[in-house]
């Protein structure tokens, strides 16, 4: 009787599973799909091969373009008869493939970081939110198919997928990063051929694609047909690696070879030649074979002595020519590849390329384009190329999927180093064991087949460097078997997983690098410094680019610099996902979660805008840090006076003669001398002293000297131009001393006074001083009033991104509210000879008790002394945002020059790339607009700045005992400040007033950039009240 009713439960589970929907089982990814490959395209000649242009290669059918498309909101609702030949489509919608349908109005966009975007319950979804979309394209074969093999390639389709040729169902696929490839030789016909897909928003493959992107629908990618000979070339695989002492080229190849006549198609000779850029034979063999079989395989080995080696410093390649010939010695298929000689390698706790250890200085990167959503060109993938080569960026990790494989082109001929990862990520399950996908067997050949595929289409790359199993995706068995799967089908390259040594369940090692994502400086080196003395460290996620970002970045690789084992990491992200929306007025802006999305659905605001470039590739002002901190040629001051410096080649296989040294000696400023230099001789991982022609440099008393040094593009390449600054350097020769003397003026004070005011007038100037506030309310020069506003103390900034994370919006509202109760105490004025006033005011600040000092001497000239002390007794008050005093100009006062550290904006914390120097702008060019607006524009170490309009009128402020830091804008801080939440707000929320805000600060908080979801600053950048703060500066009139 049990074995009775163990058959029944038996039955009824097979039932289940056959009835159970394709795209809600874990088990089907795929029904007659062909199994993945490396990535190449079959020729009919060798001249076209190695022209490698499939547009002029007939056999090669590209079916971009208009379809037919029928959108359905649920899965229940989708259209069942539309693959039919008789079906009538003329009432069908068009959409653009490639294309995500949210962007052409379709449903809508969602952003989500780690939720899913349906209820979990894996592995089902939500009908009613499962939306289709089916599409029909009409096709006539380009060539004459019936003697050959004809496939469908379809690059990128989100989720999963159904498809038809001519009504008949051809087969389904998910996996929406990776390419879908079919067999659709039996379902053609002579003339016109229906296409019908049908694709679902969301399959049982989501619950794996849970990445921190927009939730877009649809095929992304290229869809190709493909007529290939009976007999073809079906894999390669082409290890191009060094031999032990790195020095000779070690090639093999492992080819294979289908048969789809199912017969003996006879003799076939397969011969491999590997050409160099100039066309020349280097290596070559080939194999002779009998095509019994459906499927031969071919092996050979070859050596290149002193090989060009492949890095991303030097990406020198190779082409590998492979032709396929029949009995007569006809060519029957030729394609090539690009393929570069290197090693990528662990030894001794170090990853190694060709057997130096390296350093990655990278970033995240999704496949993102602001107006067409996850579809990117060649033309965009390029523009990312030659902006991270111009900021000094070596590596890339495809966060969280594999690429567009155009990507890995371009990577291996420009020289970028990939961490090439799986589309795997479950964030939304949990980490914890019984919850997380990667401890599940059910779960284990999706798992698997995703990380598989990934290695086989991407094997013959050598910018992949490292395979990345996934993200975010707890671990378990799962990954351990991915592991051990990647080790399997190439043992080349390491393997590194994120959550394997956050989490203890598996005990065996299935990371080669320690990858732990936003660990802290200081948690880095309790943790891991000498901890593992096997496996580098390397962030693979780090320094969060949330909105104004990425303070102390030069402090993670100071540490990075000082330990062997550290090798880098991949900055968090390189571009803000925004999308182009535009207001009623037509004005652009970059939409984030929340702006499309109904109500009812969850988003992740502004989450998706971590980049450090803008949708548009704009710079953000922290990049110019980035390429500071990641530059590759440093340089060390030996003796300054004398001129004698070190050229550092920070490189690790390229020497410096492609490059130029300028050199400039300022004082205050001004460049007193300049000169230039080739930095001959300096050898990779080496440094050399050279001398800069001073002539005669005698310091004066008073003056500021610093030395400027830029190493420039000496040799224009096809992506960075000549003269193009590759690294950067500022030394101080004389330290920073403000000047004590002040020039008494012989010019009169008039003095009037009643019970509400102070007015002190003189020659060209007047001002205003409250007896009730203590400030001042009025400064005028030639009847111009300079003072829109009064004077003010202010311990406020508009939140960043970063400051929202760690809640200090609540946190430090008390600053933000310490002047609202704010009482005069004492105002007191007195003069002091008849050309010389002194006024002193004392507030008093109960929500903090503290009082603020003010004391100003006013000279007969117009000049004002100010001088602030500010000091807070309550205990336990947090961080203070801001120490200073602020005012409005009329906007005509627009024209801004400074002596200061410039010309982006720069935070105490964020300051390297920003050198101290004489800049020329204006209020409305200090201003940068994030696309959630916030604090920006700010500028530190400032001696003096002024303000003037087109007459030359204006002010100028000093700064007298030590340098002071100020914001000019024609915005106020609460323009860019929402609250305590953000509001959704954006670049078109914020617009310019008739007036200039400016911000006089003896201290702003710096930055931070741990994380933007609760790390403050780092402790040296934070100011608390537990001290006197004092500083002052010196209004000076400037009149022309």
């Amino acid at each position: 009787m049990k074995h009775f009713v163990a058959i029944i439960w038996l039955v009824l589970l097979c039932q289940s599973s056959f009835s159970q929907n394709d795209w809600e089982n874990p088990h089907v990814f795929q029904k007659n799909r062909e199994k993945a490959h490396s990535t190449f395209l079959s020729y009919s000649s060798q001249e076209k091969a190695l022209a490698a242009d499939p547009s002029k290669e007939e056999t090669i059918q590209c079916l971009n373009g208009k379809w037919k498309f029928q959108y359905s909101k649920s899965a229940g609702k989708r259209n069942l008869e539309f693959y039919r030949e008789d079906f009538n489509d003329n009432n069908w919608d068009e959409i653009s493939v490639p294309g995500n349908w949210e962007m052409y109005n379709y449903g809508f966009a969602n952003y989500t970081n780690a939720d899913y975007p349906f209820e979990k319950n894996p592995p089902f979804i939500t009908d009613s939110i499962n939306a289709t979309g089916s599409y029909i394209c009409y096709f006539t074969p380009s060539v004459n198919w019936k003697n050959k093999e004809t496939y469908i390639q379809f690059g990128s389709v989100k989720s999963g997928f159904y498809i038809w040729i001519n009504g008949k169902k051809v087969g389904y696929s998910q996996g929406s990063k990776l390419p879908a490839e079919f067999n659709i030789t039996p379902y053609l016909k002579d003339g016109r051929n229906k296409l019908a897909v049908q694709v679902f928003k969301f399959t049982d493959g989501s619950y794996l694609e849970d990445q921190d992107f927009w939730r877009l629908t649809g095929i992304q990618r290229d869809v190709n047909l493909y007529y290939r000979p009976k007999t073809h070339i079906t894999d390669f695989y082409a290890k191009a690696l060094l031999d032990e002492n790195y020095k000779n080229g070690v090639f093999n190849l492992d080819a294979e070879i289908g048969n789809h006549s199912r017969k003996n198609t006879g003799v076939y000779h397969f011969k491999y030649t590997i050409l160099d850029r100039e066309g020349n034979e280097i290596l070559t063999d080939q194999s002779e074979f009998s095509m019994k079989n459906q499927t031969k395989k071919i092996s050979f080995t070859g050596e290149i002595p002193n090989v060009k080696k492949w890095s991303a410093e030097e990406p020198n390649l190779y082409t590998l020519l492979l032709t396929l010939r029949n009995k007569e010695n006809a060519i029957v298929e030729a394609t090539s590849i690009k393929i570069g000689f290197r090693t990528s390698e662990i030894k001794d706790g170090q990853l190694l390329v060709n057997g130096t250890p390296i350093l990655l200085k990278g970033v995240n990167r999704h496949e993102h384009n602001p107006y067409f959503g996850h579809v990117v060109n060649r033309k965009n993938m390029l523009d990312d190329i030659r902006t991270m080569k111009k900021f000094n960026i070596n590596a890339v990790r495809t966060c969280h999927y594999p690429n567009d494989p155009l990507w890995y082109e371009l990577c291996d001929e420009y020289g970028i180093y990939l961490y090439d990862e799986a589309n795997i990520e479950s964030h939304g399950m949990g980490y914890e064991p019984k919850h997380t996908l990667a401890n599940n067997p059910e779960w284990e050949s999706a798992h698997v087949e995703r990380t598989s595929n990934m290695v086989e289409r991407d094997k013959n790359h050598p910018s992949v460097i490292v395979w990345s199993m996934g993200n975010e995706a707890g671990t378990g068995p799962n990954f351990l078997a991915c592991y051990k799967k990647i080790n399997e089908i190439d043992g080349n390259r390491p393997v590194h997983y994120e959550r394997a040594e956050k989490m203890t369940d598996v005990k065996e090692r299935h990371t080669d690098i320690i990858g732990d994502m936003y660990r802290s400086i200081e948690s880095v080196e309790k943790r891991w410094i000498g901890t593992d003395s096997e496996r580098p460290f390397i962030w693979c996620e780090y320094s969060h680019a949330m909105g104004n970002s990425n303070g102390n970045f030069k402090e993670y690789w100071d540490l990075v610099r000082k330990n062997r084992q550290m090798q880098g990491g991949f900055i968090w992200d390189w571009m803000d996902q925004g999308i182009a929306k535009y207001t009623e007025n037509g004005e652009r802006f970059w939409a984030y979660g929340g702006h499309f999305e109904p109500k009812w659905v969850y988003n992740d605001g502004n989450f998706c805008l971590n980049g450090v470039v803008d949708p548009d590739l704009t710079p953000h002002p922290a990049l110019y840090e980035v390429k500071k901190v990641y530059q590759n040629i440093n340089f060390k001051a030996v003796n300054l006076s004398e001129g004698l410096i070190k050229v550092s080649n920070d490189q690790f296989f390229k020497n410096l003669n492609d490059y130029q040294i300028h050199w400039e000696l300022l004082a205050n400023g001004i460049v007193q001398k300049s000169g230039e230099f080739t930095p001959a001789g300096v050898a990779p991982q080496s440094e050399k002293e050279f001398k800069l022609d001073l002539g005669d440099f005698n310091q004066s008393e008073g003056t500021e000297y610093f030395i400027n040094l830029f190493a420039l593009q000496a040799k224009e390449t096809e992506l960075i131009p000549f003269g193009h600054v590759v690294a950067s350097e500022q030394f101080a020769i004389s330290e920073f001393k403000a000047s004590e003397d002040h020039l008494v003026s012989a010019d009169l004070i008039s003095i009037q006074e009643n019970a509400d005011q102070l007015s002190l007038s003189g020659k060209d100037f007047s001002a205003l001083f409250s007896k009730k506030s203590g400030a001042v309310t009025s400064y005028k020069l030639n009847g111009y009033e300079l003072i829109e506003d009064r004077l003010a103390p202010d311990f406020w900034r508009a939140p960043t991104d970063n400051d929202f994370g760690s809640k200090m919006p609540e946190r430090c509202e008390i600053w933000k509210q310490a002047m609202n109760d704010a009482s005069l105490q004492e105002f007191t004025s007195k003069q002091i000879s008849e050309s010389e006033v002194s006024v002193h005011a004392k507030l008093q600040l109960p929500s903090i008790k503290g009082s603020i000092e003010l004391t100003y001497t006013i000279y007969g000239d117009g000049k004002i002394d100010v001088n602030y002390s500010f000091e807070a007794k309550r205990e336990k008050l947090p961080e203070i945002p801001r120490i200073g005093l602020q005012f409005k100009l009329p906007k005509e006062f627009n024209n801004l020059t400074y002596y200061g550290r410039g010309p982006q904006e720069n935070y105490i914390d964020r300051n390297t790339a920003s050198f101290i120097g004489l800049y020329q702008s204006n209020a409305a060019d200090q201003y940068f607009p994030y696309n959630r607006p916030q604090e920006n524009g700010h500028k530190t170490d400032v001696r003096w700045l002024s303000l003037t309009n087109q007459s030359g009128l204006g002010v100028k402020i000093i700064a007298n005992s030590e340098p002071i830091e100020f914001n000019a804008l024609h915005y106020t801080t609460s323009d860019f400040d929402p609250g305590t939440e953000k509001l959704g707000r954006t670049t078109a929320d914020v617009k310019e007033h008739e007036f200039v805000e400016v911000h006089i600060d003896h201290k702003m908080m710096g930055l931070g950039g741990d994380n933007s979801w609760g790390a403050k600053p780092h402790n040296p950048y934070l100011y608390y009240a537990d001290k006197v703060y004092h500083y002052s500066f010196t209004i000076v009139p400037v009149i022309k």
